[in-house]
């Protein structure tokens, strides 16, 4: 009897103690490979300057990024170093059609900001912000902090030369 009031205690006591949520694994890491759209009409939500895909844990998704704003105001195109803002989104797939600017995707899995910067004399990039958005597996990294970085690599077409693919590595903390 005594056995069996201690376990009644015990197991009263366990439903009483909210649920430890899950902790996500630590880093969460992609390599992305994007293509810039030569086409793009400029800062909105709705066509990406950047899109392609991103691979995490073996899986391929569709990765997109919306230049929302320079990272520091008045300084576009000012010495050796390009600052901006954005909203990066990742997909369970996408896909965009660069000749008409349409992108069609599923569901969006992740979200967020973040604020960046390129080196214009070695071609790397750098962009630190926060998960905004998580549903699913990846519902863990909401609130999270993310990083990217890269190097852009860059086409010439007629004289001009213009960013072509941005290869990087994508990192939730």
């Amino acid at each position: 009897m005594r056995r069996l009031t201690v376990l009644l205690a015990l197991a009263f006591t366990l439903a009483l103690v909210p649920a430890i949520p899950a902790q996500a694994k630590k880093p969460l890491t992609g390599t992305a490979d994007v293509e810039f759209n030569l086409l793009w009409p400029g800062p909105q939500l709705e066509i990406p300057d950047w899109v392609g895909t991103i691979t995490i844990d073996g899986t391929e998704y569709g990765i997109a990024f919306f230049w929302i704003a320079t990272g520091k105001a008045f300084e576009v195109g000012r010495g050796m170093a390009s600052f901006f803002q954005e909203v990066w989104r990742i997909y369970d797939w996408m896909t965009f059609d660069f000749e008409n600017q349409v992108l069609d995707y599923g569901q969006i899995l992740l979200w967020g900001y973040d604020t960046g910067v390129v080196s214009l004399q070695n071609s790397k990039y750098r962009m630190n912000g926060n998960v905004e958005f998580a549903i699913g597996d990846f519902a863990v990294w909401q609130g999270r902090n993310v990083h990217i970085s890269g190097i852009i690599e860059w086409q010439i077409i007629d004289g001009v030369v213009a960013p072509q693919y941005a290869p990087g590595i994508f990192r939730i903390n």
